[in-house]
């Protein structure tokens, strides 16, 4: 999901078809308002972002219907610019590590993320 999001934000493309590919209600929502809110500024994300999810719960363990995911994700190397070079000047925050918290849900063979909680730089 967060690669799909990376990827949609190079271009600021709310309507990327892989963001529903791994993420529906409350999460798809959040990212496609985050990509709206760049697309209105002009901004582009660049740079690289690094991922380390780990599934920390299965529930139930049996027969897993949901997932609760932990993530270190490392912005230090990404940031938000002008998408034009004649652009105003943006300074983004201060990028860095932080845990973000998810939950999947299985429907079928397929998971997906339906929400995601991204906690201060720092965290992790």
């Amino acid at each position: 999901m967060q690669q799909a999001y990376i990827t949609a934000g190079r271009t600021t493309d709310p309507q990327y078809g892989e963001l529903s590919r791994y993420a529906e209600g409350d999460a798809l929502s959040v990212l496609t308002a985050g990509l709206e809110a760049n697309k209105k500024q002009g901004l582009i994300i660049k740079g690289e972002v690094v991922l380390n999810p780990q599934v920390t719960e299965l529930s139930p363990p049996s027969a897993p219907e949901t997932a609760k995911i932990r993530d270190c994700l490392d912005t230090s190397g990404a940031t938000r610019v002008k998408a034009s070079p004649e652009g105003s000047p943006f300074v983004d925050a201060p990028g860095g590590r932080r845990v973000v918290i998810a939950t999947a849900k299985r429907t079928g063979d397929v998971w997906k993320v339906i929400s995601f909680v991204p906690m201060a730089v720092g965290t992790c």
